[in-house]
């Protein structure tokens, strides 16, 4: 499979350069009104994530006290009635890399689950290039059933990236299952998981929902408490599978999957390509490829227990993979996107009525009437610019619709925009938050600030620096602000573009940014009070009430996780297919829950086999 996400298209890198010229157009028309405009929008956009958030968790748990739950629980009768010998064969893929310390322990853990080993199919998936980890599985490889198989994927060709779903495409290939799921090597299932995946699936079949096709267990951590990073991870974790996944279902859109325990129908699977081998979330893009196809993701009532990262700087590199994964995966899936365009060429033929209407009131205009008309000039060729990238997208998908050429499907509207803002959107808000925080800590650290600086105006304005002031210097604007003015001005059109400079003009700078910094503050308030809600909720519904003190330090753990954010939005340019390896087996054996109930080893390995290692060729 070529690769997928590649350096923006030409389409994108247009949108986002026309984008800016829009920006820089706007500033230099009048900074306070970009300002207060740029503003808005992403106080707007960073609310607008954060109350999605909130309504699909909110929605989820109205329809499971309403007994409607948007998962599937698989109760012991329904898991009782399903005899071994009507067991279908399923595939379990390992991928393994430069993981010796849990090679062996996932090794048994698969094979021990509760489903008969003449019905499993396990592939060990290692790499060519870890003889440690082969080393390790070596040793055990007789004590295992005949079901193992050892895939070694080798280092070539070269020019592919060596990453999870590489390996995962190898042991699809070879997969003999008609259902397949993805353990990581850390992982520990519950011993009836796969038994309650081919219940939930005959469930589905039996509803006439053959189009869904993947069923999402739930993921939490065994070592919640090692640390309190640990204790942060497992909140994170418990608000994400187990109440934000399925508000995602509540409201019917596409859920991007986690990176293991997804159980899929393996023909559709391998229909669909597999895995993204470019992509270092190829979970999330797979849950979004399928959605495409017309393919359904429901939320499975099983937990999959993994060992949550306990090293600060470990954990940033992870993080800051998948960010950069959600990055790349909302690249790849707005690469056809019309309306973009035609929204900004509409903002430019405003811009360009409203710059028309300006005159020579703008400051860096300075009464030179031809810069003013020369600014109008460009927003019109940049409006025509952007129509016609936005017609040749459109071009392409009546040409596709006409000769039935589009293999990839598309999204429709509803989830078009949901998934901007569960994949992108998400993304977005993690960078933006820790800018909140900064802009609201000079506010809160203005006297700290301002006694490190020596005597002059700018000291003595932070000393008494209100969170708002609305101060004019001419009486006749008395109660007029950035925001009504803007309001009036823009959307109204109460007033016209001279009255509303001079408006500007009479509010002074310290109202003008404090007017800035005010909705700010206040979006910033709510949000981390809606993921403290969110967090403590969490402790509720895992019963982890000892971890509810740290939920009120969520606040803390989201900063820490923008900063993530913004190592992997650098490295989505720089170097977009690195795959930085996590580190496992580092929990302290101390902070585990008992086991997860399996069934016995077989006791009659040496008569199974010792299992079958193979080697691609290239």
């Amino acid at each position: 499979m070529g690769p997928l996400f590649v350096p923006l298209t030409v389409r994108q890198i247009g949108f986002y350069v026309l984008l800016f010229a829009a920006l820089a157009i706007f500033f230099f028309w009048d900074y306070k009104v970009c300002y207060t405009v740029l503003t808005f929008v992403l106080c707007a956009f960073y609310g607008l994530i954060i109350v999605f958030r909130l309504l699909s968790v909110k929605l989820a748990l109205v329809k499971g006290w309403l007994g409607f739950p948007d998962e599937h629980r698989i109760g012991e009768d329904e898991i009782l009635s399903l005899r071994d010998e009507d067991l279908p064969v399923y595939t379990i893929l390992v991928p393994m890399y430069k993981e010796p310390e849990v090679a062996q322990k996932i090794a048994r853990t698969v094979t021990s689950l509760d489903y008969p080993t003449s019905k499993l199919d396990v592939k060990l998936l290692l790499e060519e290039d870890d003889p440690a980890t082969r080393q390790k599985v070596a040793e055990v490889l007789g004590e295992l059933p005949k079901c193992v198989e050892v895939i070694v994927c080798p280092k070539v060709p070269k020019g592919e990236p060596r990453t999870k779903p590489r390996a995962c495409n190898w042991g699809l290939d070879r997969a003999k299952g008609e259902y397949l799921v993805i353990f990581d090597a850390e992982d520990r299932p519950e011993g009836d998981q796969l038994k309650k995946a081919v219940a939930a699936f005959k469930r589905l079949e039996a509803a006439g929902k053959k189009h869904v096709v993947c069923l999402q267990a739930k993921l939490n951590y065994f070592n919640a408490r090692q640390n309190l990073l640990t204790r942060f991870f497992t909140l994170e974790y418990t608000t994400w599978f187990d109440l934000f996944l399925p508000g995602l279902h509540a409201f019917r859109i596409p859920i991007p999957l986690g990176g293991t325990s997804n159980h899929f129908k393996t023909d559709v699977l391998k229909r669909l390509g597999g895995w993204d081998p470019f992509n270092v979330t190829e979970d999330c893009d797979l849950g979004i490829r399928m959605a495409r196809q017309g393919f359904g993701t429901e939320v499975l009532d099983s937990t999959t227990w993994e060992e949550a990262n306990s090293q600060t700087l470990n954990w940033i590199k992870q993080r800051s993979r998948w960010i950069k994964g959600y990055f790349q995966t909302h690249f790849v899936h707005t690469r056809d996107s019309v309306w973009p365009f035609f929204m900004l060429a509409a903002f430019f033929l405003y811009l360009n009525v409203k710059v028309r209407a300006l005159d020579n009131t703008s400051p860096y205009f300075a009464e030179d009437y031809k810069l003013s008309m020369l600014a109008s000039t460009l927003c019109t060729l940049l409006a025509l610019v952007s129509a016609a990238l936005g017609g040749w997208a459109l071009g392409e998908r009546v040409r596709q619709a006409l000769r039935k050429t589009n293999k990839e499907g598309r999204l429709g509207p509803y989830d078009a925009l949901t998934f901007r803002l569960t994949v992108g959107g998400l993304s977005g808000m993690l960078c933006l938050n820790i800018l909140f925080w900064a802009m609201s800590g000079v506010y809160l650290l203005r006297h700290p600030i301002a006694e490190a600086l020596p005597e002059g105006r700018a000291r003595d304005a932070l000393l008494e620096w209100r969170l708002y002031y609305d101060n004019v210097t001419e009486d006749r604007y008395e109660g007029h602000t950035i925001w009504n003015t803007s309001w009036q001005w823009l959307v109204q059109g109460k007033l016209s573009s001279g009255e509303a400079r001079d408006i500007f003009r009479a509010i002074d700078p310290w109202s003008f940014w404090s007017q800035i910094l005010y909705p700010v503050v206040i979006g910033l308030f709510l949000a981390n009070f809606v993921f403290v809600v969110l967090g403590l909720y969490s402790c509720y519904k895992r019963s982890l009430w000892d971890l509810a003190p740290v939920a009120l330090l969520m606040p803390c753990y989201w900063i820490l996780i923008s900063i993530a954010a913004y190592k992997g939005a650098w490295q989505l340019f720089w170097n977009p297919w690195y795959w930085e390896k996590t580190v496992h087996g580092l929990d302290q054996p101390g902070a585990r829950p008992p086991e997860p109930p399996t069934k016995p080893p077989p006791t009659q390995a040496a008569e199974d086999g010792k299992g079958v290692f193979f080697k691609p060729t290239n």
